[in-house]
């Protein structure tokens, strides 16, 4: 038996999840990585994405603009950008960042730079966003609403970064020459105050903060002004105009575990759309609930305190067919189980808005025909679980959400 661990973190099948008619404006923006794989002649191997190959974006930065001048404010138009971002970015925290949605936005103005909007000037750092208001409406202005902050980054284009779908490093020494699609400048390079608030608790709720170095300067990045690591003072970006109230949703919890109705043609034509999982091949086979009692034949009874027996798998719900897995807020996972050919396979994809999915993580089996499960019990939300012998060493593993937002698929 041979194992093929394939190593690539993102990859989009469809690109970035847009509404069709931005689709049809602007097109879907694809960023893939480079597959890289490594055989193995014996032994189950876990597709650790620790070696992973570094990921190269489609698409190339903005170039730096000239510099802005003092006191400038730009124009952003009415209009719906595409806010929130695609599970699988680097920094995004899935309990607290939203996926893809269209949001409609009223015309404003916002400032080129941060408070005070002077390229000769350093920004002030204030240590609350109330000091920020202040400080903006002393000037005939608001502080920035997070939504409004996130648009301006995005800019026309919905990019990814100010920069557009990569981040320039260029701007990391002059951020003050780094302008968004609408001209905002410096916009991701450091931690900046919103007027938008969330409540975390029933007694209390704190300001959103948008940028900053820890978030891989993504446009889309949030996080609370009270998290851990977030420095006492932050800048700021002052608005103009009236203030636009739309606000993001809260997180949705979905159950832990669904079933879907995906069949065999339909996960091999997902597959077909993944550069890292082209080794599967065509002729994807799901197994049933024959291979899943097949499995169990092999697995021995466990002892009961009473000194009776039970079967090692009470309690435990086996999948044949590809399943939906939430192991926390805001995250879900395509994972499904079966084989193509000689090759067994378990996979793990990003279920993305309307349908579409992006790969996260895949542990391939060459020339084994052996059938392979998925086991999870419906109250442990965070565990899902492999078998191909449910209490044979070394032939079970498990799909992992790492700390880091990270989908990995384990064996132990």
């Amino acid at each position: 038996m041979r194992v093929v661990i394939a190593l690539s973190l993102l990859a989009f099948i469809g690109g970035c999840s847009r509404s069709s008619s931005d689709d049809a404006k602007a097109g879907a923006v694809a960023l893939q990585t480079s597959a890289a794989s490594i055989e193995v002649d014996a032994g189950f191997v876990s597709a650790a994405s620790e070696l992973a190959v570094s990921v190269a974006d489609a698409g190339s930065a903005r170039a730096l603009a000239v510099p802005a001048a003092a006191g400038q404010r730009l124009d952003v138009a009415a209009g719906t950008f595409v806010s929130g971002s695609t599970p699988g970015d680097d920094g995004r925290e899935a309990s607290f960042e939203p996926l893809l949605v269209d949001v409609k936005m009223g015309a404003f103005a916002i400032d080129a730079l941060p408070y005070p909007n002077d390229p000769t000037a350093a920004p002030e750092l204030v240590s609350s966003a109330s000091e920020a208001a202040r400080l903006c409406n002393e000037r005939g202005a608001r502080l920035c609403t997070e939504l409004e902050w996130e648009r301006a980054c995005k800019g026309p284009d919905d990019d990814r970064f100010a920069t557009g779908p990569v981040w320039n490093e260029a701007c990391d020494r002059s951020p003050s020459l780094c302008a968004s699609g609408f001209g905002a400048r410096a916009m991701g390079f450091m931690r900046e105050w919103t007027d938008s608030t969330v409540a975390p608790s029933k007694d209390n709720e704190t300001h959103v903060v948008r940028g900053g170095p820890d978030s891989a300067r993504r446009c889309a990045a949030r996080a609370r002004a009270t998290a851990k690591g977030m420095p006492a003072r932050m800048a700021f970006r002052c608005c103009h105009g009236d203030r636009n109230d739309v606000a993001v949703a809260p997180i949705e919890a979905r159950p832990a575990f669904r079933k879907t109705d995906l069949d065999a043609a339909a996960l091999e034509k997902i597959f077909a759309g993944v550069p890292e999982l082209a080794r599967i091949g065509a002729g994807v086979r799901l197994y049933d609930n024959a291979d899943v009692k097949t499995i169990l034949a092999r697995s021995s009874p466990r002892a009961r305190a009473d000194g009776t027996t039970a079967s090692v798998a009470e309690g435990i719900s086996f999948a044949t067919s590809p399943i939906l897995w939430s192991p926390e807020p805001g995250v879900e996972l395509l994972v499904a189980t079966g084989r193509a050919k000689k090759t067994g396979f378990v996979v793990a994809l990003w279920a993305l808005p309307g349908g579409k999915y992006r790969f996260a993580s895949s542990f391939l089996l060459l020339d084994y025909m052996a059938p392979v499960a998925l086991a999870y019990e419906p109250s442990r939300r965070k565990e899902l679980r492999w078998t191909t012998c449910w209490s044979c060493a070394g032939e079970h593993g498990a799909v992992s959400l790492r700390d880091d937002g990270r989908a990995v698929i384990v064996q132990y």
